[in-house]
């Protein structure tokens, strides 16, 4: 039957369940300020406008959110956001592609960082924010201890990881740089699930990028494409000085100054997005490759 016609229209899943009990993590020196709010796709730019396209098309599922204000000082509160972005991946991937400038890392916490009003992390399938209203201390210790409270109690499947962020050098990284693009990394929309990851060479910033494909055949599919698409658009092919690169057959493009390497190792498609230096890259590239030769052995 077409109960549209009785007024009655399918209501999603998330709708059924229960709003997280954020209240339950706080510090008991913080109180409600509002009723906690519950968002899916078709309401989500009524609070994040101008950002809901981006978490929908990152695979959000929905957004529990609520204020808290401390008991001592009217002037401080802090909003809990919490996406259920449906997958460890995408949670990531939003996670890392916002990530702000200059951030301090959390180490007691798998990916996390805070600024000076603001505390971000990855928890399973959920990627929280912790907004304060001011730059304080105390917001930020009570917003350190919820995120704590948040990671120990709110169940996630543990089993669940990001092997790709493995399969980096951690030679030269830059703590925190990695970042995953769900679709369209670089502009290319033939590199979805692409990992970035930058390094520092001296006084150089380069970054690599890896992606892993269904298979050796999709693999080279892709990496041929993205070739042509960097020499359509002005590329030039260089050859290539080192031996590891050479023997795999790995592609150099000038790209407009910038320094690109395309290469393909089993199912992965992997090289160096940009780099001002071409010798700096060959070396960054010779050891991702001696990386990934190593895990497709595994």
């Amino acid at each position: 039957y077409d109960l549209t016609q009785f007024g009655l229209y399918p209501i999603e899943k998330a709708d059924f369940e229960m709003p997280i009990q954020l209240a339950s993590f706080v510090p008991a020196r913080f109180e409600p300020l509002s009723s906690v709010e519950v968002y899916n796709a078709e309401n989500l730019y009524e609070k994040i406008d101008g950002k809901a396209t981006f978490y929908i098309e990152s695979g959000f599922v929905r957004l529990d959110t609520q204020r808290f204000i401390s008991k001592q000082d009217q002037n401080l509160w802090m909003e809990i956001f919490v996406y259920d972005m449906g997958i460890l991946k995408n949670a990531f991937a939003v996670y890392s592609q916002q990530i702000r400038p200059n951030p301090q890392l959390l180490p007691h916490l798998e990916f996390a960082y805070k600024t000076s009003n603001a505390l971000f992390f990855v928890h399973g399938k959920y990627y929280v924010e912790l907004i304060g209203s001011s730059s304080s201390n105390e917001l930020l210790d009570a917003m350190s201890a919820t995120a704590s409270e948040i990671a120990r109690n709110l169940t996630i499947d543990k089993t669940t990881h990001i092997t790709e962020i493995d399969l980096f050098p951690q030679e030269n990284i830059i703590p925190g740089s990695i970042k995953l693009y769900l679709s369209n990394a670089f502009g290319f929309e033939g590199l979805t699930d692409t990992f970035t990851c930058q390094y520092r060479l001296g006084n150089r910033i380069l970054t690599a990028f890896l992606s892993k494909r269904p298979d050796q055949q999709d693999a080279h599919r892709i990496a041929q494409k993205y070739y042509n698409f960097l020499t359509d658009n002005g590329g030039v092919a260089k050859p290539a000085t080192n031996d590891a690169i050479r023997m795999i057959q790995g592609r150099i493009i000038d790209f407009y100054g910038d320094v690109k390497i395309i290469f393909t190792i089993g199912p992965f498609i992997a090289g160096i997005h940009e780099a001002e230096n071409q010798q700096a890259a060959e070396q960054l590239a010779a050891q991702l490759i001696n990386k990934l030769s190593k895990a497709i052995k595994q």
